[in-house]
């Protein structure tokens, strides 16, 4: 799977979960970093959450 993949999936993971918008971001951009190696500081940016 692309790492991308392994975001989504970390996302839907929180999701199912019912955690908050900003779980579901921090979860996902901790599942980017960890393949893509871009800084979680990095990640974070690349990800948004909300209407």
């Amino acid at each position: 799977m692309a790492p991308e993949a392994y975001t989504l999936k970390s996302a839907i993971d929180g999701w199912i979960l019912n955690e908050i918008d900003a779980q579901i971001r921090e979860r996902a951009a901790q599942a980017y970093h960890k393949y893509q190696k871009c800084g979680v500081k990095g990640a974070r940016r690349l990800l948004v959450t909300g209407n």
